[in-house]
């Protein structure tokens, strides 16, 4: 019933979208955004809600039980329609015809082959006694009943009502078509993927690692690859990755809350609420914002890069979801800056930030005394403020200012801890500009190299190079 009722209403919305087409052009572009906004709202909420395909696991343990499971078909179809999540605000938004083709082509599938297999999906979502909100399966039923409609009908508009067929005449677009979908595929990979299809065992990775060094790699190569790709290109092109990069990272922060929503989850953390800041810059073009961002949030996500807190199970849930929120924190601020979508910093950067870093601090200083002052365990530990002897295992010689306290009813106060944990933190802060001011100078060096030769080149053989000497802003 319900997989008849999702074809129809997505043929009727479809049709209705290619009238408003015809007749209010300017309305069907509002009413077709408003549907992609709340296609991206009501795919990420389902990550809030309980779902079984979490303990799909080929061959592992977790919470004390053995799961020996493998369900490729349904993480397949998860995989693909994680996709329209994205790439669907972006077709709608974004005048591109790489997220239109991939929309008709990728999503479109999934998304119809998806409805097919609803009673699969369904019997993951109500299954009982799982992590995330359980709710009312009526609910659950509207809500993916009403995915499923947006993801059909908004690539089925495209193809029709806005003529966007593939062109494989076309060799640039093929060409994008089959650099650009490997890439977001990849991207848009569902944080249990990993455990589905090898499985993990119960050991806990290292710092530097095998396991770690393989991430750093290929956070390095990935990030070097957007950067060489894409510094050439015309600005729409480069601002249309970051922005689809912001809606990777806000889809991938909010799949922890599968695993159920506590205090210690909520976006308070700056790597967390990092996700909502970015998205904001990149969507109303904040330079304050982004520069406070790229301070603030680049100096914190570098350290838990380098000193990352790995779970038990290499390719476990929280390990994969730690990679691949960490990643997207970032390649977002890298792409922003190294590809030129916003200024470069300047010191005059330096008060977006102060603003912005003292109110936030201020803000989990408080919460955190808060919640922690009627607690014998550490329920939140904002900048290791709260949790002393993690904190002293790291910086062991600042023990000393654990020594100097005053108590205010139940709570007590570490002034000397949290002063030295504000003033350090801005030093680091104020270290990574400096070595961002030398990048930019090695870049524009390197630059300036580049042109000299390619100039060089003209002059010897006397005609134009194909490579581009500026670049296009």
């Amino acid at each position: 019933m319900y997989s008849a009722l999702i074809l129809l209403g997505a043929a009727n919305l479809a049709l209705l979208l290619l009238c408003l087409s015809v007749r209010h052009p300017k309305l069907r572009s509002a009413f077709g955004k408003i549907l992609a906004v709340t296609l991206l709202l009501v795919g990420t909420s389902r990550l809030f809600f309980s779902d079984s395909f979490i303990y799909v696991i080929n061959g592992g343990w977790f919470e004390d039980t053995y799961y020996e499971t493998q369900d490729v078909l349904q993480l397949v179809l998860r995989w693909g329609l994680s996709l329209a999540t994205t790439v669907l605000p972006m077709a709608v938004f974004c005048d591109s015809r790489f997220f239109k083709n991939l929309a008709a082509s990728v999503v479109l599938p999934f998304s119809v082959a998806s409805v097919f297999f609803y009673d699969d999906f369904m019997a993951y979502f109500l299954q009982p006694n799982v992590h995330g909100y359980t709710v009312d399966p009526l609910i659950r039923h509207i809500l993916f009943t009403a995915e499923l409609v947006l993801a059909i009908s908004l690539p089925l508009f495209i193809c029709i009502g806005e003529r966007r067929f593939f062109r494989f005449g076309s060799f640039r677009e093929f060409r994008k078509f089959i650099i650009g979908t490997p890439f977001a595929v990849l991207a848009m990979m569902p944080v249990y993927a990993p455990q589905v299809i090898f499985g993990y065992d119960l050991n806990k990775p290292d710092w530097f690692s095998v396991f770690h060094l393989l991430w750093l790699s290929g956070l390095l190569i990935v990030t070097l690859a957007l950067y060489y790709l894409f510094r050439f290109r015309t600005y729409k092109e480069r601002y249309h990755l970051l922005l689809f990069l912001t809606l990777v990272l806000f889809y991938h922060y909010h799949s922890m809350y599968l695993m159920g929503v506590t205090l210690s989850r909520l976006p308070f953390q700056l790597c967390n609420i990092a996700t909502y800041f970015y998205l904001f810059a990149a969507v109303f073009r904040s330079k304050k914002m982004f520069h406070f961002c790229f301070l603030a949030n680049m100096v914190g996500t570098i350290f838990a890069i380098l000193l990352p807190t790995f779970s038990f199970g290499n390719l476990g849930f929280w390990n994969v979801h730690f990679l691949l929120q960490h990643t997207f924190v970032l390649i977002v601020p890298a792409v922003g800056m190294g590809l030129r979508i916003f200024p470069r910093v300047t010191l005059k950067s330096f008060i977006p930030y102060f603003v912005g870093f003292t109110s936030y601090f201020l803000f989990v200083f408080v919460l955190g005394t808060i919640l922690n002052g009627d607690s014998e365990e550490i329920i939140v530990n904002y900048f290791y403020m709260f949790d002393h002897k993690l904190a002293f295992s790291y910086f062991p010689f600042l023990t000393f200012t654990a020594k100097y306290s005053f108590t205010v009813g139940s709570f007590t106060v570490y002034p000397l801890v949290v002063s030295v944990v504000y003033l350090g933190f801005s030093f680091l802060v104020f270290l990574f500009y400096l070595a961002v001011r030398l990048f930019y100078k090695l870049e524009d060096d390197h630059l300036a190299l580049r042109r000299s030769g390619i100039e060089l080149h003209e002059k010897l053989f006397r005609k134009p190079s194909r490579r581009p000497k500026h670049f296009i802003d």
